[in-house]
C-alpha cells in the first residue's frame, strides 16, 4: 500500500519527477506563477539542463541509499531504511549487488556515476555558451548510455534472476528510472544543439 512506503521513495520520487517536469512547456507557466521569472526566461535547453541536475542529484541520493542500505544489511541483518523485501533479497545478496567483473557494489557504482554525470550537467548549466559544451553534452550522452545496460541487467535480475522473483528494489528501481532519464535528456539536449537550437531564446508567456 503506498502509505507503508518509506518515506526516503517519497522523496526520490519527487526530486527525479521534477526534474523531469522542469523541461516541459507547460512547466513555465507553473514556475512563472512561483515567480521564478528569470528562469521562465531562459532557453528551453537551459530548463532542460536544471531539470536533468535535478535528476542526477535524485539518481545520486538513489545510489547513495543503496549503499546505506547494504552496510546496514551487513553489520546487522536488517535495514531500516527499506521495509521492502526486495531490498533485503537484492541488495542483501552479493550475487546481485556487485557489478559483474568489477566486484564493486552497484550503490559504490552508481554513486560515482551520478557524481560524474553531475559534473558534467552543471558544467553545462553554469557555462552553456563555452566553445566545449557539444563536446561535453556527447560525452554525457555516451556517459549515460553506458548504464542503460546495466538498468536491463538489473531489471532482469529483479523480474527473473533472483531468488522468488519477481521481487523489486524500490530504491534501486528509483536509480533505473534516474538513469534512464539522464541519458532521455542528454539525448534531447545534443538533438537541440546539432539543430543549432541551443540557447535559442523562448516566446514570452502570454
Amino acid at each position: 500500500m503506498l502509505h507503508e512506503l518509506d518515506p526516503m521513495l517519497y522523496v526520490l520520487g519527487v526530486i527525479i519527477g521534477i526534474g523531469c517536469i522542469i523541461p516541459l512547456q507547460q512547466a513555465r507557466k507553473i514556475l512563472g506563477s512561483l515567480k521564478q521569472e528569470k528562469i521562465v526566461g531562459w532557453p528551453h535547453t537551459r530548463r532542460m539542463l536544471l531539470g536533468l541536475n535535478v535528476v542526477i542529484f535524485g539518481g545520486l541520493l538513489a545510489s547513495t541509499w543503496t549503499w546505506v542500505i547494504h552496510r546496514q544489511l551487513l553489520g546487522a541483518g536488517a535495514s531500516t531504511a527499506c521495509t521492502a523485501q526486495g531490498c533485503h533479497t537484492l541488495i542483501g545478496d552479493s550475487r546481485w549487488n556487485e557489478v559483474p567483473l568489477l566486484g564493486v557494489e552497484w550503490g559504490i557504482f552508481g554513486l560515482l556515476a551520478f557524481t560524474v554525470l553531475g559534473f558534467i550537467a552543471l558544467s553545462l548549466l553554469f557555462s552553456p555558451t563555452e566553445t566545449w559544451n557539444r563536446t561535453w553534452i556527447k560525452g554525457g550522452l555516451v556517459f549515460s548510455g553506458l548504464g542503460l545496460p546495466a538498468v536491463a541487467w538489473l531489471v532482469l535480475v529483479e523480474l527473473v534472476l533472483a531468488d522468488g522473483a519477481p521481487v523489486i528494489c524500490p530504491f534501486c528501481t528509483m536509480a533505473h528510472i534516474a538513469t534512464v532519464a539522464s541519458f532521455v535528456l542528454f539525448l534531447l539536449l545534443s538533438k537541440a544543439h546539432d539543430a543549432g537550437d541551443w540557447e535559442k531564446p523562448v516566446e514570452p508567456l502570454s
